[in-house]
């Protein structure tokens, strides 16, 4: 009777590492439950948590480069449109060029002027890119008596979390002195202009000039962060990556060796089986006599 305890006991033995074993082999991993391998299965916690970790910096960092990416593309055009208006300012500023045309101009730069205002109200993902936290607000709005244009965003900015100790910037508002100076300057160009002010056009020439600067500048700040950005993303994957292949090195399970130890256990699960058999047939015989 001890014997064939022994023998059930290495044959439940054998069946359960038969099961382990062909789960390992059909998984590809080593584990999957804390019974199976305690301490390697809170590792496994452990780097997925920091895989997670890991993972969200990488959102938040697309995140910041979308928004940088589409405010860089309307400074770009905003910076185009003074590009044009210095251009016609220069052409306006003339002693040659009369009422009539400069009156012509007018009818451009306002819609330079319109095209401007409507870049720096433009939307990313239908929150407003210059307006700070003031995401459901026009950055700029126009007096309907002077046609001048006010920022009406916030004063806040928006940011990311990379990590738990790392926050950037990932907006431009709209309150930054070199909005303000190119809509003056638009603005007075307009004005002079309508006035035929051929003085008050090359003032408004020096000041396009300068607010035409701030632009240029504006949209390289924000080409510079994008790339700070890039450089953070391509070390974040790095990490990521490292990461990935240590869990995977962790978990992953000797297959060879898995189908190895699969047939080695079938082998002893046959010879127990063979020996209960023996056994139980020897029983019988002593019974019989």
């Amino acid at each position: 009777m001890q014997m064939y305890d022994t023998l059930l006991k290495g044959v439940n033995k054998q069946t359960k590492i038969q099961a382990d074993t062909t789960e390992q082999v059909s998984s590809g991993l080593r584990f999957q439950r804390p019974s199976q391998a305690g301490l390697d299965y809170k590792i496994s916690l452990d780097l997925r948590h920091a895989q997670k970790g890991m993972q969200g910096s990488l959102t938040a960092i697309k995140t910041a480069e979308s928004r940088l990416g589409s405010s860089q593309t309307m400074l770009n055009d905003m910076k185009n449109i003074m590009v044009r208006v210095q251009t016609l300012a220069v052409q306006q500023g003339s002693g040659n060029v009369g009422a009539a045309e400069r009156q012509s101009a007018t009818v451009e730069v306002k819609h330079l002027l319109t095209q401007f205002a409507n870049d720096a109200n433009q939307k990313w993902q239908g929150q407003s890119l210059f307006a700070g936290t003031a995401v459901d607000k026009s950055a700029f709005t126009q007096d309907v008596i002077t046609g001048n244009y006010t920022y009406t965003g916030s004063a806040q900015d928006r940011t990311v979390a990379i990590s738990d100790i790392h926050q950037v910037k990932s907006n431009v508002r709209g309150d930054d002195a070199r909005f303000t100076a190119a809509f003056t300057a638009l603005q007075s160009f307009v004005t002079a202009l309508t006035a035929n002010n051929q003085a008050g056009v090359q003032t408004a020439l020096g000041d396009l000039n300068t607010a035409s600067n701030g632009m240029i500048d504006l949209t390289s700040e924000v080409g510079g962060r994008i790339s700070a950005l890039t450089v953070s993303k391509t070390s974040y994957t790095d990490m990521k990556f490292n990461l990935d292949k240590q869990l995977n090195q962790h978990e992953a399970a000797d297959i060879p060796a898995a189908v190895a130890k699969l047939q080695q256990s079938r082998i002893a699960l046959q010879v127990s089986y063979s020996q209960i058999s023996q056994l139980k047939s020897l029983s019988l015989i002593n019974y019989l006599k």
